[in-house]
């Protein structure tokens, strides 16, 4: 059974790894794409007529609850199996 649990937490793990790395590309995109297509980020979007710029730093807001979201639903999901194979062990 400790297999089994090894096993939940390295999917746990796998899980976030992904997901770290689109948050933090996500993240970084905005800085960037001030830094080499000022002209593209500056110019008015199709919501409201802001800047593309602030279209997409407001973006991230979403982004985050999304991936806290995610996260904590497959962490939840993941403790629970670990739980049940913990009580199943003690058995």
């Amino acid at each position: 059974m400790e297999e089994r649990i090894l096993h939940l937490i390295r999917k746990k793990k796998q899980l976030m790894a992904p997901a770290l790395a689109a948050a933090l590309l996500f993240y970084f995109l905005l800085p960037l794409s001030l830094i080499f297509i000022p002209d593209v980020m500056t110019r008015p979007s199709f919501i409201y007529n802001i800047s593309w710029a602030w279209f997409y730093a407001f973006l991230q807001i979403p982004m985050t609850w999304f991936f806290c979201w995610l996260y904590h639903t497959t962490a939840k999901k993941i403790e629970r199996q670990i739980e049940a194979s913990a009580k199943e062990e003690s058995l």
